[in-house]
């Protein structure tokens, strides 16, 4: 796993904070009916996997130095990012630490690690029962998470979906200001269940 992961959640969640402070003034709102109108872009990343986005999302890289994608639209107050670490090395890691259970998946481990991170870094105001699904034959968990933080004076929702591939482990972060969850919760989870392995 990548040395100082809890750390660079941390400092994801600050920035991706700071983001939405940043242009909290350029809020331009949007109705349903353009998100259900909108158009995606397929991505390819590094050769290696693919996923879809928003036409309005622009590729960024001050969400996150650590995530292999970084997506924005600062006025719609939307942000993705993928983070991928590889699957040998964060059971090799937690299971040194203790804080890998045998008796579930490796996906399941995961999820809770990064879950714990959250309800480190952040108030966590509401969490989803997390949901198992399968992603382009692939082993799947999803959750969502809204939080607070000092400073922040609205909410925000994490739309988290944690992938396993054949070597490596993804967590495809999408989120906004909880005003907007309604609005944008059926693009984000578009997003995640795009996500496919090229090789």
């Amino acid at each position: 796993m990548k040395t100082g992961t809890a750390l660079l959640l941390a400092l994801s969640l600050s920035l991706c904070f700071t983001s939405c402070i940043d242009f909290k003034t350029k809020k331009k709102e949007v109705t349903a009916t353009e998100v259900a109108g909108e158009d995606f872009n397929q991505i390819e990343v590094n050769g290696e996997y693919r996923l879809s986005l928003p036409k309005y999302m622009r590729k960024t890289d001050n969400l996150n130095e650590e995530a292999s994608l970084q997506y924005q639209n600062i006025f719609k107050e939307t942000y993705t990012i993928v983070i991928d670490e590889s699957k040998d090395d964060f059971i090799e890691m937690f299971t040194e630490l203790g804080e890998y259970d045998e008796n579930i998946s490796v996906i399941k481990n995961y999820r809770d690690v990064q879950q714990q991170l959250f309800a480190e870094s952040m108030y966590v105001d509401k969490e989803s029962s997390p949901i198992a699904l399968e992603i382009n034959g692939m082993e799947a968990e999803m959750v969502d998470i809204d939080g607070r933080v000092d400073g922040i004076d609205e909410d925000i929702t994490y739309f988290l979906t944690f992938v396993e591939g054949k070597e490596k482990v993804y967590m495809i972060m999408s989120w906004t200001m909880t005003s907007r969850k309604d609005t944008y919760e059926s693009t984000f989870d578009g997003i995640a269940k795009s996500f496919k392995l090229i090789n």
